[in-house]
């Protein structure tokens, strides 16, 4: 049977947890505060990263992975396994992609086969592929069939957020090269889509009650749901707004709820909440 790994970045927002127990590999971006700059998730914590911004005083910045980390990991797997996927986060919201592709251009021909995934979303969205793709392995599923539930799974999860401020993916230069109009929303509280992995307006929202209800009907519009995430950054009280209007059409016991990872949060700023959906597939 073939030896098949699965890796992403750590802005898949998958628990240390959840990806110890479906042996994910999880590369950390990296996040500067000040002139220092930290591993997310291994130098970094979550709730280290809160407390930091709670402060105030330092604003922080997303970087993605450094090139060492990136080495450093395809040389250990290459190794071991027989076929790698390496899932990460949409290719026009940041450079990690285009990254991971560079550095499998250096990886020999004699050794593992490496398929890099633009997932076309991040946070949650990317979260759910890259599950989904780990529990197929587990299960035992060849390369082809893995590869095969990866793109059904890209195609069929879908990521939908709000923002207090679009400030704080301007810095990240997630909207860098996009071609929506987003960067002139600043004066409302808008929607915003993962289409394609370009981040578009979804709907016009100006209060926060508003954005919930619009998280909402997102979700309800879909002839078939097989799961739900919502993830925040400093309102965990949004959460309950959402569950609770939700619970006629998904029951609240059934969505997985967390706070957003730093990698996520730096991206977002504070008061971000965003709702991903899986279709299940076809």
């Amino acid at each position: 049977m073939a030896r098949i790994k699965i890796i992403s970045d750590s802005t898949a927002d998958i628990s240390a947890e959840l990806a110890n127990e479906l042996d994910i590999d999880i590369i950390p971006t990296q996040i500067q505060f000040g002139d220092q700059s930290f591993r997310a998730g291994t130098e970094l914590g979550n709730e280290q990263y809160y407390q930091l911004i709670d402060d105030g005083r330092l604003r922080p910045r997303f970087l993605p992975p450094s090139q060492a980390d990136l080495d450093a990991t395809f040389r250990r797997v290459t190794e071991r396994y027989d076929y790698i996927f390496s899932i990460h986060m949409a290719a026009q919201l940041s450079p990690i992609y285009r990254m991971v592709q560079q550095t499998q251009s250096r990886i020999p021909a004699t050794a593992a086969k490496v398929r890099v995934v633009d997932s076309k979303s991040f946070s949650a969205g990317l979260g759910t592929v890259v599950m989904h793709a780990a529990r197929a392995v587990q299960d035992g599923a060849s390369p082809s069939e893995v590869e095969r539930l990866i793109t059904e799974a890209v195609t069929h999860t879908h990521f939908v957020f709000f923002v207090d401020t679009i400030d704080a993916l301007e810095q990240a230069g997630c909207l860098e090269y996009t071609n929506s109009n987003v960067s002139s929303l600043q004066r409302i509280k808008p929607l915003l889509l993962l289409d394609d992995g370009e981040i578009v307006l979804y709907e016009r929202t100006r209060t926060r009650t508003k954005a919930i209800e619009g998280l909402a009907t997102f979700v309800e519009d879909f002839p078939k749901v097989q799961a739900v995430s919502v993830l925040y950054t400093t309102s965990p009280e949004d959460v309950d707004k959402f569950l609770e209007r939700l619970d006629p059409v998904f029951p609240r016991g059934e969505v997985t709820t967390m706070q957003m990872s730093a990698s996520s949060a730096v991206m977002l700023g504070p008061g971000a909440m965003g709702v991903a959906v899986y279709e299940g597939l076809s």
